[in-house]
């Protein structure tokens, strides 16, 4: 008996195919849309669960004053594996990230992302497993470095590297002891290179807040209990000035705390700081959303070709056929349909993989995760309540038909389910109307970032890497060599460089200021800074070659720093780095605020000075060089050529400030080209699903509309009938998803630091647009229907 059901539900498929592909293909759509967002989900979920040891890990964080430091003291890790319990090891690291390190090994140099300055700890806390190399010892050596597969494979080939040497920064000279296997699942804290610094001891001291501090305890301990106690032993250790106890301290409101982040949570789930599980989230809502309206739009489609198969279903009942075995039947058949959506979705993202992966920098596959079993389940699961979905409904209304009837041409069902059918209707024009009010939303703020004024002139303006010898001690010779070539208008350097966005300090330190505490950000440049960029003066002087300028004891701060210090003009005024009341820096201009990070953030009270002597050691950064050329490649050349005399141990590398700053719009330009096309699926499986209840409606009504032409009723009249009860239906799904796309939009502006005002205007395209679709669809089916003779719709009278 099942096999018959099977072969009956392959023969409808394929008897109806014209019809059936347009079923099989929404439905695909949607399934497809899902599963990409799917393998989205499970990879952001995987970040640090490549070993469970590193649920025992945690991150060791700072608050001052309220701001969050991630940074944290060089010796904190030493300091907590020596006097906490329940510590088993704790590690201090420099990770480098995004910025490349020169390496030199076996002949080849090369620039390397990731490379960790680390303590010989960090394998004791980070399960990183060696293929060559003891782990135990690997660390031990001061001048020790661990490589990657990859990097392996880069810069030796399959040959051993252990025991051979690297030379770092063109500077410091490391010998490899192990080459470390990737980890099986992605990572917060990517690493391509372990290395120990040779100088690592003349860092290690208090007031060095530039180290990454981890924290593995032997077992597990609760948060709230673990950080009591870490903070108890950083104030005894480092804060406690007399009699006063740890408890005193915390009533008085601490200053300074520790707090811990798990491993496992950082990426997804911080305490502090954005997360990208937010995005994660929305997008699985609405590919959920969308899963959700093809089924519906196959419910649709099956209940519309229900009409044809009434006779079917009539001659099945007379030859014995109950109730159960129809549904049986016609769910089987929805399963092999929904099953062909499958395998056509499966295909659709196994090609959009490697666009995906490469558009979004990331890794998705079917197969290489952790989880793929789980992930099978998660899609069979879907597709059983997509079958449910897809199929229950019209299967209890063909099994429900009415024998005699049917057998005498009357298919009409009344009014029975006509106001489930009208709330599909609904619910799919939602999910696409909130999908164009979505890309409408983002397109307008897309639009106001770029628009808006940045503060600066990055045109012509190149960023170029440094050393810090170069970028210190020599940096009046490369000045004096660059602007001697044609075209270069101004040359500067900066420690914060706008657009950088990985690089970008956003620590603030305690000035005093009047007598009282200001936490503001301090930025070293040189004189030509703000002329390089074209940053406007407000009240007061730009630097100058004078002794005072050039030697820590001016300084130009920006307005939100002016708002900050509450003084409409502070010229003249005094302001002083922390623990240095006795070397006061005189503020001699305020400039215009501008934009560093792009406009999540807002502009950071900012205290600019020339050098390093005031009591605070400040580096890195970049130069910064203005071109005024309309032959900016023949400049760009000379630049080079130059460059070769300046450094000639290091490649130059450089980019130009406009081309970074409009990269901090990239993952927004990425997120609106997605909702673009979850919104043309929307669409797409909208008007599908509409078509149906129209072709459904109007062969209900096909004796009705004859009766009324008959009458004189119009063709222009006839539509209107038709189209007016679709058109209330669009109207009611705009009303009710305003609200909810309203809020939703809200919630995301509410992510930048400047933002658009959500205005009326773009609700009411959204809508206009939606009825136009509705219109189109329901057009061609009515103008058809109205126009077809009434003589063969009434024949049967």
């Amino acid at each position: 008996m099942l096999k018959n059901y099977f072969k009956a539900a392959w023969r409808n498929t394929f008897r109806n195919l014209s019809f059936n592909a347009i079923n099989i293909v929404g439905l695909a759509a949607a399934l497809s849309s899902f599963i990409i967002i799917l393998l989205y989900l499970n990879y952001e979920l995987s970040y640090d669960k490549w070993s469970p040891e590193l649920s025992k890990v945690y991150k060791v964080s700072m608050q001052m004053k309220g701001e969050v430091q991630e940074r944290t003291p060089a010796p904190l890790g030493a300091l907590l594996a020596r006097q906490f319990p329940d510590a088993e090891a704790a590690t201090s690291i420099q990770p480098s990230g995004d910025y490349e390190v020169l390496l030199d090994a076996n002949g080849k140099k090369i620039y390397q992302k990731n490379v960790v300055s680390v303590d010989s700890s960090f394998l004791k806390v980070f399960p990183y497993k060696l293929l060559k190399g003891d782990a135990s010892a690997a660390l031990n050596q001061p001048n020790a470095a661990i490589l990657s597969e990859e990097l392996s494979h880069k810069l030796f080939g399959d040959a051993d590297p252990t025991g051979k040497t690297i030379k770092v920064y063109n500077d410091i000279q490391c010998v490899i002891t192990g080459v470390m296997e990737e980890p099986k699942g992605p990572s917060h804290l990517t690493v391509k290179m372990l290395m120990r610094n040779p100088h690592e001891k003349q860092g290690n001291f208090w007031a060095n807040y530039s180290f990454v501090t981890y924290l593995k305890l032997k077992h597990y301990n609760s948060e709230p209990n673990t950080e009591d106690a870490i903070n108890r032993i950083y104030y005894n250790d480092h804060l406690k000035r007399d009699s006063r106890s740890f408890e005193g301290y915390k009533r008085a409101g601490q200053e300074t705390s520790l707090f811990i982040d798990a491993v496992p949570q950082i990426y997804n789930f911080p305490k502090h700081g954005s997360s990208p599980f937010k995005v994660v989230s929305i997008l699985l809502t609405l590919a959920l959303s969308l899963l959700l309206a093809g089924s519906i739009n196959f419910s649709n489609l099956s209940i519309a070709k229900a009409v044809n198969r009434a006779k079917e279903v009539g001659v099945r009942k007379v030859l014995g056929s109950s109730r159960k075995q129809l549904i049986l039947q016609f769910m089987i058949e929805t399963s092999l349909q929904c099953l062909i959506s499958l395998g056509m979705a499966a295909i659709i993202v196994y090609l959009a993989i490697p666009y995906i992966n490469h558009s979004f920098n990331i890794t998705l596959s079917f197969w290489q995760q952790n989880n793929t079993l789980m992930l099978m389940g998660q899609i069979a699961l879907c597709l059983l309540i997509v079958v449910l979905l897809s199929g229950l409904y019209p299967s209890l209304l063909l099994s429900r038909f009415n024998t005699t009837k049917v057998l005498k041409g009357n298919y009409s069902g009344g009014n029975k389910g006509t106001l489930l059918r009208n709330s599909l209707i609904v619910l799919q024009f939602m999910v696409s109307v909130f999908f164009i009010i979505s890309i409408l939303v983002i397109h307008n703020q897309m639009d106001y970032m770029v628009s808006k004024d940045k503060g600066f002139s990055g045109d012509q303006v190149m960023r170029i890497e440094v050393t810090q010898r170069t970028r210190e001690a020599g940096f009046s010779a490369v000045q004096s060599a660059l602007l001697s070539i044609p075209g270069v208008k101004y040359v500067a350097k900066t420690t914060k460089v706008p657009g950088d966005n990985l690089f970008v300090d956003t620590s603030t330190i305690g000035f005093k200021y009047n007598g009282k505490g200001y936490r503001l950000s301090s930025v070293k440049v040189s004189k030509d800074y703000f002329n390089t960029l074209q940053i406007a003066l407000i009240k007061g002087r730009y630097f100058t070659d004078g002794v005072a300028d050039q030697n820590t004891r001016s300084a130009i701060i920006n307005e939100t720093a002016a708002k900050k210090l509450g003084v409409t003009n502070p010229i003249g005024s005094t302001i002083t780095f922390p623990y240095c009341d006795s070397i006061p820096l005189h503020i001699v201009g305020v400039v215009k605020d501008f934009h560093v990070e792009g406009f999540e953030r807002e502009v950071l009270p900012e205290v600019y000075t020339i050098g390093n002597k005031a009591c605070m050691y400040q580096s890195g950064g970049a130069m910064v060089v203005k071109l005024n050329s309309r032959h900016v490649q023949q400049s760009v050349a000379a630049i080079e050529h130059a460059w070769k005399g300046i450094e000639p141990a290091y490649p130059i590398r450089y980019s130009f400030l406009d081309d970074n700053f409009n990269k901090l719009f990239l993952s927004y330009t990425k997120l609106q080209l997605i909702l673009t096309f979850f919104a043309v699926i929307a669409i797409m499986i909208s008007v599908m699903g509409l078509f149906a209840l129209t072709v459904f409606f109007t062969r209900q009504r096909t004796k009705e509309i004859g009766i009324r032409k008959v009458l004189g009723a119009t063709v222009t009249q006839l539509v209107a009938l038709l189209s007016k009860e679709f058109v209330y239906l669009v109207l009611l799904s705009v009303v009710i998803i305003t609200p909810i796309a309203w809020w939703f939009m809200q919630k995301w502006l509410q992510t930048f630091a400047y933002r658009i005002n959500i205005s009326w205007w773009l609700f009411f395209v959204a809508g206009f647009a939606a009825i136009l679709i509705a219109l189109a669809t329901i057009g061609f089916k009515s103008i058809k229907a109205a126009l077809a003779n009434p003589a063969k719709s009434l024949r049967n009278e």
